[in-house]
């Protein structure tokens, strides 16, 4: 059976975009070198452009958005960490992963850049 061995979040420069705009893929990486698709439906977008764009900060951004909620009305910080780990495992474990809260919050999350994102930077001098 395989195990998570960290968490990728694939950001990606939104096609035809003249200001920034990323969506967000966060993956599991098993041990034997699979991705599994954990969220598919995060990202964001400044009116920056894409010269104004710092890699650092985009992978500061990218590992918010990929990550727990800011809490609702009345929730605690934590409580809204817990509600979005108990949620990523509920995805993890229909795809027959199975990993306490506890240890999917302790593994590692890398920031990738796609290629359009990459050729985009690089044109910038990034």
């Amino acid at each position: 059976m395989s195990t998570i061995v960290k968490f990728i979040s694939l950001a990606e420069a939104e096609p035809e975009s003249e200001e920034v705009s990323v969506s967000v893929l966060l993956q599991a990486q098993l041990d034997d070198g699979r991705l599994v698709v954990v969220l598919d439906d995060r990202g964001w977008s400044t009116n920056c452009s894409w010269r104004q764009a710092e890699p650092a900060d985009i992978r500061e951004t990218a590992l918010v958005v990929a990550g727990p909620d800011e809490p609702g009305p009345g929730a605690t910080r934590a409580q809204a960490e817990q509600d979005y780990w108990e949620y990523i495992q509920s995805i993890l474990a229909a795809q027959q992963l199975h990993l306490p809260v506890h240890e999917l919050m302790a593994l590692e999350h890398e920031v990738q850049f796609g290629p359009r994102l990459q050729n985009l930077l690089a044109a910038s001098g990034h």
